[in-house]
């Protein structure tokens, strides 16, 4: 597959289970070794081998399984929120703990995270304020690639419209979003364009306007349109 993610625009990415959506996001953020093929971000070609390589360009992931994959549950809201930055925070290998509070509070704030403080264990969060905790550590990072991979799934509808909110407030100011989204109308609401996988391999593009759920749905399963 080859595609282009521009600044300011929501890519979507649709296909059924097992077509590759959360294996390319690995791919991307560097959990997967990538055999073969390049990615160039900003005109210039680069090599993301190691999440921390991902990190350092300015990529940041959202996965799929936030319990496994995307939180510390047993740390609190500080530390999981702060992942991501530990090196700006620190000076000749000592962490600034007030400078990791203050930027910390910053984003625990801007994104209306309902909890007692900071120092509350994310396992007690709820799965929308757990999700917001991993989407503030990459605001917090100043990431300007954003790969969200089923970014609303087992959170309530409250948290859903402010999550939908902020990946439009986000392009709006010039994030590169790759969105994965099992729920079709999320793609459609949201997708500047939709990419469709199929078994690894791109199988269509759309714009916005060219999109239906009945155009992607015939995509994903491999049907022609006069089928």
């Amino acid at each position: 597959m080859s595609f282009s993610l521009r600044s300011g625009e929501v890519l979507g990415i649709a296909g059924l289970v097992g077509a590759g959506r959360s294996e390319l996001a690995q791919a991307l953020f560097g959990l997967d070794h990538v055999r073969r093929g390049e990615i160039s971000l900003r005109g210039q070609r680069v090599r993301v081998d190691t999440p921390a390589e991902a990190i350092s360009l300015g990529i940041g992931l959202v996965p799929e399984d936030r319990k496994r994959q995307g939180l510390v549950p047993q740390a609190s809201a500080l530390h999981n929120l702060s992942l991501a930055i530990l090196r700006r925070l620190s000076r000749l290998g000592w962490l600034r703990r007030r400078e990791e509070r203050s930027v910390a509070q910053e984003f625990f704030d801007r994104l209306r995270v309902r909890a007692a403080s900071l120092d509350v264990v994310v396992a007690g969060l709820s799965g929308g304020n757990q999700q917001k905790i991993v989407l503030a550590r990459w605001l917090a990072a100043r990431a300007s690639v954003l790969i969200l991979d089923e970014p609303t799934r087992g959170v309530d509808v409250g948290a859903k419209a402010e999550i939908h909110a902020l990946i439009g407030e986000l392009a709006a100011r010039g994030s590169a979003i790759l969105l994965i989204s099992s729920e079709l109308p999320e793609i459609l609401t949201l997708a500047t364009r939709i990419i469709v996988l199929r078994g690894g391999r791109l199988v269509g593009e759309v714009t916005r306007e060219q999109a239906t759920q009945d155009r992607l749905l015939r995509l994903m399963a491999g049907l022609s349109d006069a089928a």
